[in-house]
């Protein structure tokens, strides 16, 4: 076997040991670098099937590089400006429904769960079943506002 087949062959599982592992790009270049040193060496061996498979390689090896920089900067870009939001963070905005009324305080349905609530400065009354939006959470408590009821539509129209 020859010497730039066994390097290919590294620079290749490099590559998928990138897609598997948290890496952070390493192994990719390291594949892609590996590639290029594949395609130098067959060059060099001399073989017959040396004239296209050592610019094949190399091509390889360069377009892997390419597409790993592009790749990863949309994939960096994409997750470094989002804040992580778990737990009740992530029922800011959400809609929920009243259990009991709201003057000021009470409870309201959201997600599966039953939350203790309380009505944000200056709105009135909620009843029953009503939507609130969350503003925000103080503790175990979250602080909502009355969502506007639709327009009720009017019957035997049509």
């Amino acid at each position: 076997m020859d010497a730039y087949v066994v390097i290919a062959l590294l620079g290749v599982a490099l590559l998928v040991a990138e897609l598997l592992l948290p890496t952070g790009g390493v192994l990719a270049v390291l594949g892609a670098l590996g590639l290029v040193g594949a395609g130098v060496v067959a060059l060099e061996s001399g073989s017959d099937s040396s004239s296209y498979i050592g610019p094949g390689l190399i091509t390889l090896g360069v377009l892997s590089i390419v597409t790993f920089f592009f790749v990863g900067r949309k994939v960096l870009e994409a997750h470094r400006d989002e804040p992580v939001r778990t737990g009740p963070e992530e029922l800011v905005g959400a809609l929920a429904d009243a259990r009991t009324p709201l003057a000021p305080e009470g409870q309201v349905w959201i997600e599966g769960a039953l939350w203790r609530a309380r009505l944000a400065g200056g709105e009135g009354p909620v009843g029953v079943g009503d939507r609130v939006r969350v503003e925000a959470v103080e503790g175990l408590t979250l602080v909502v506002r009355p969502e506007p009821q639709p327009a009720a539509s009017e019957e035997g129209a049509g």
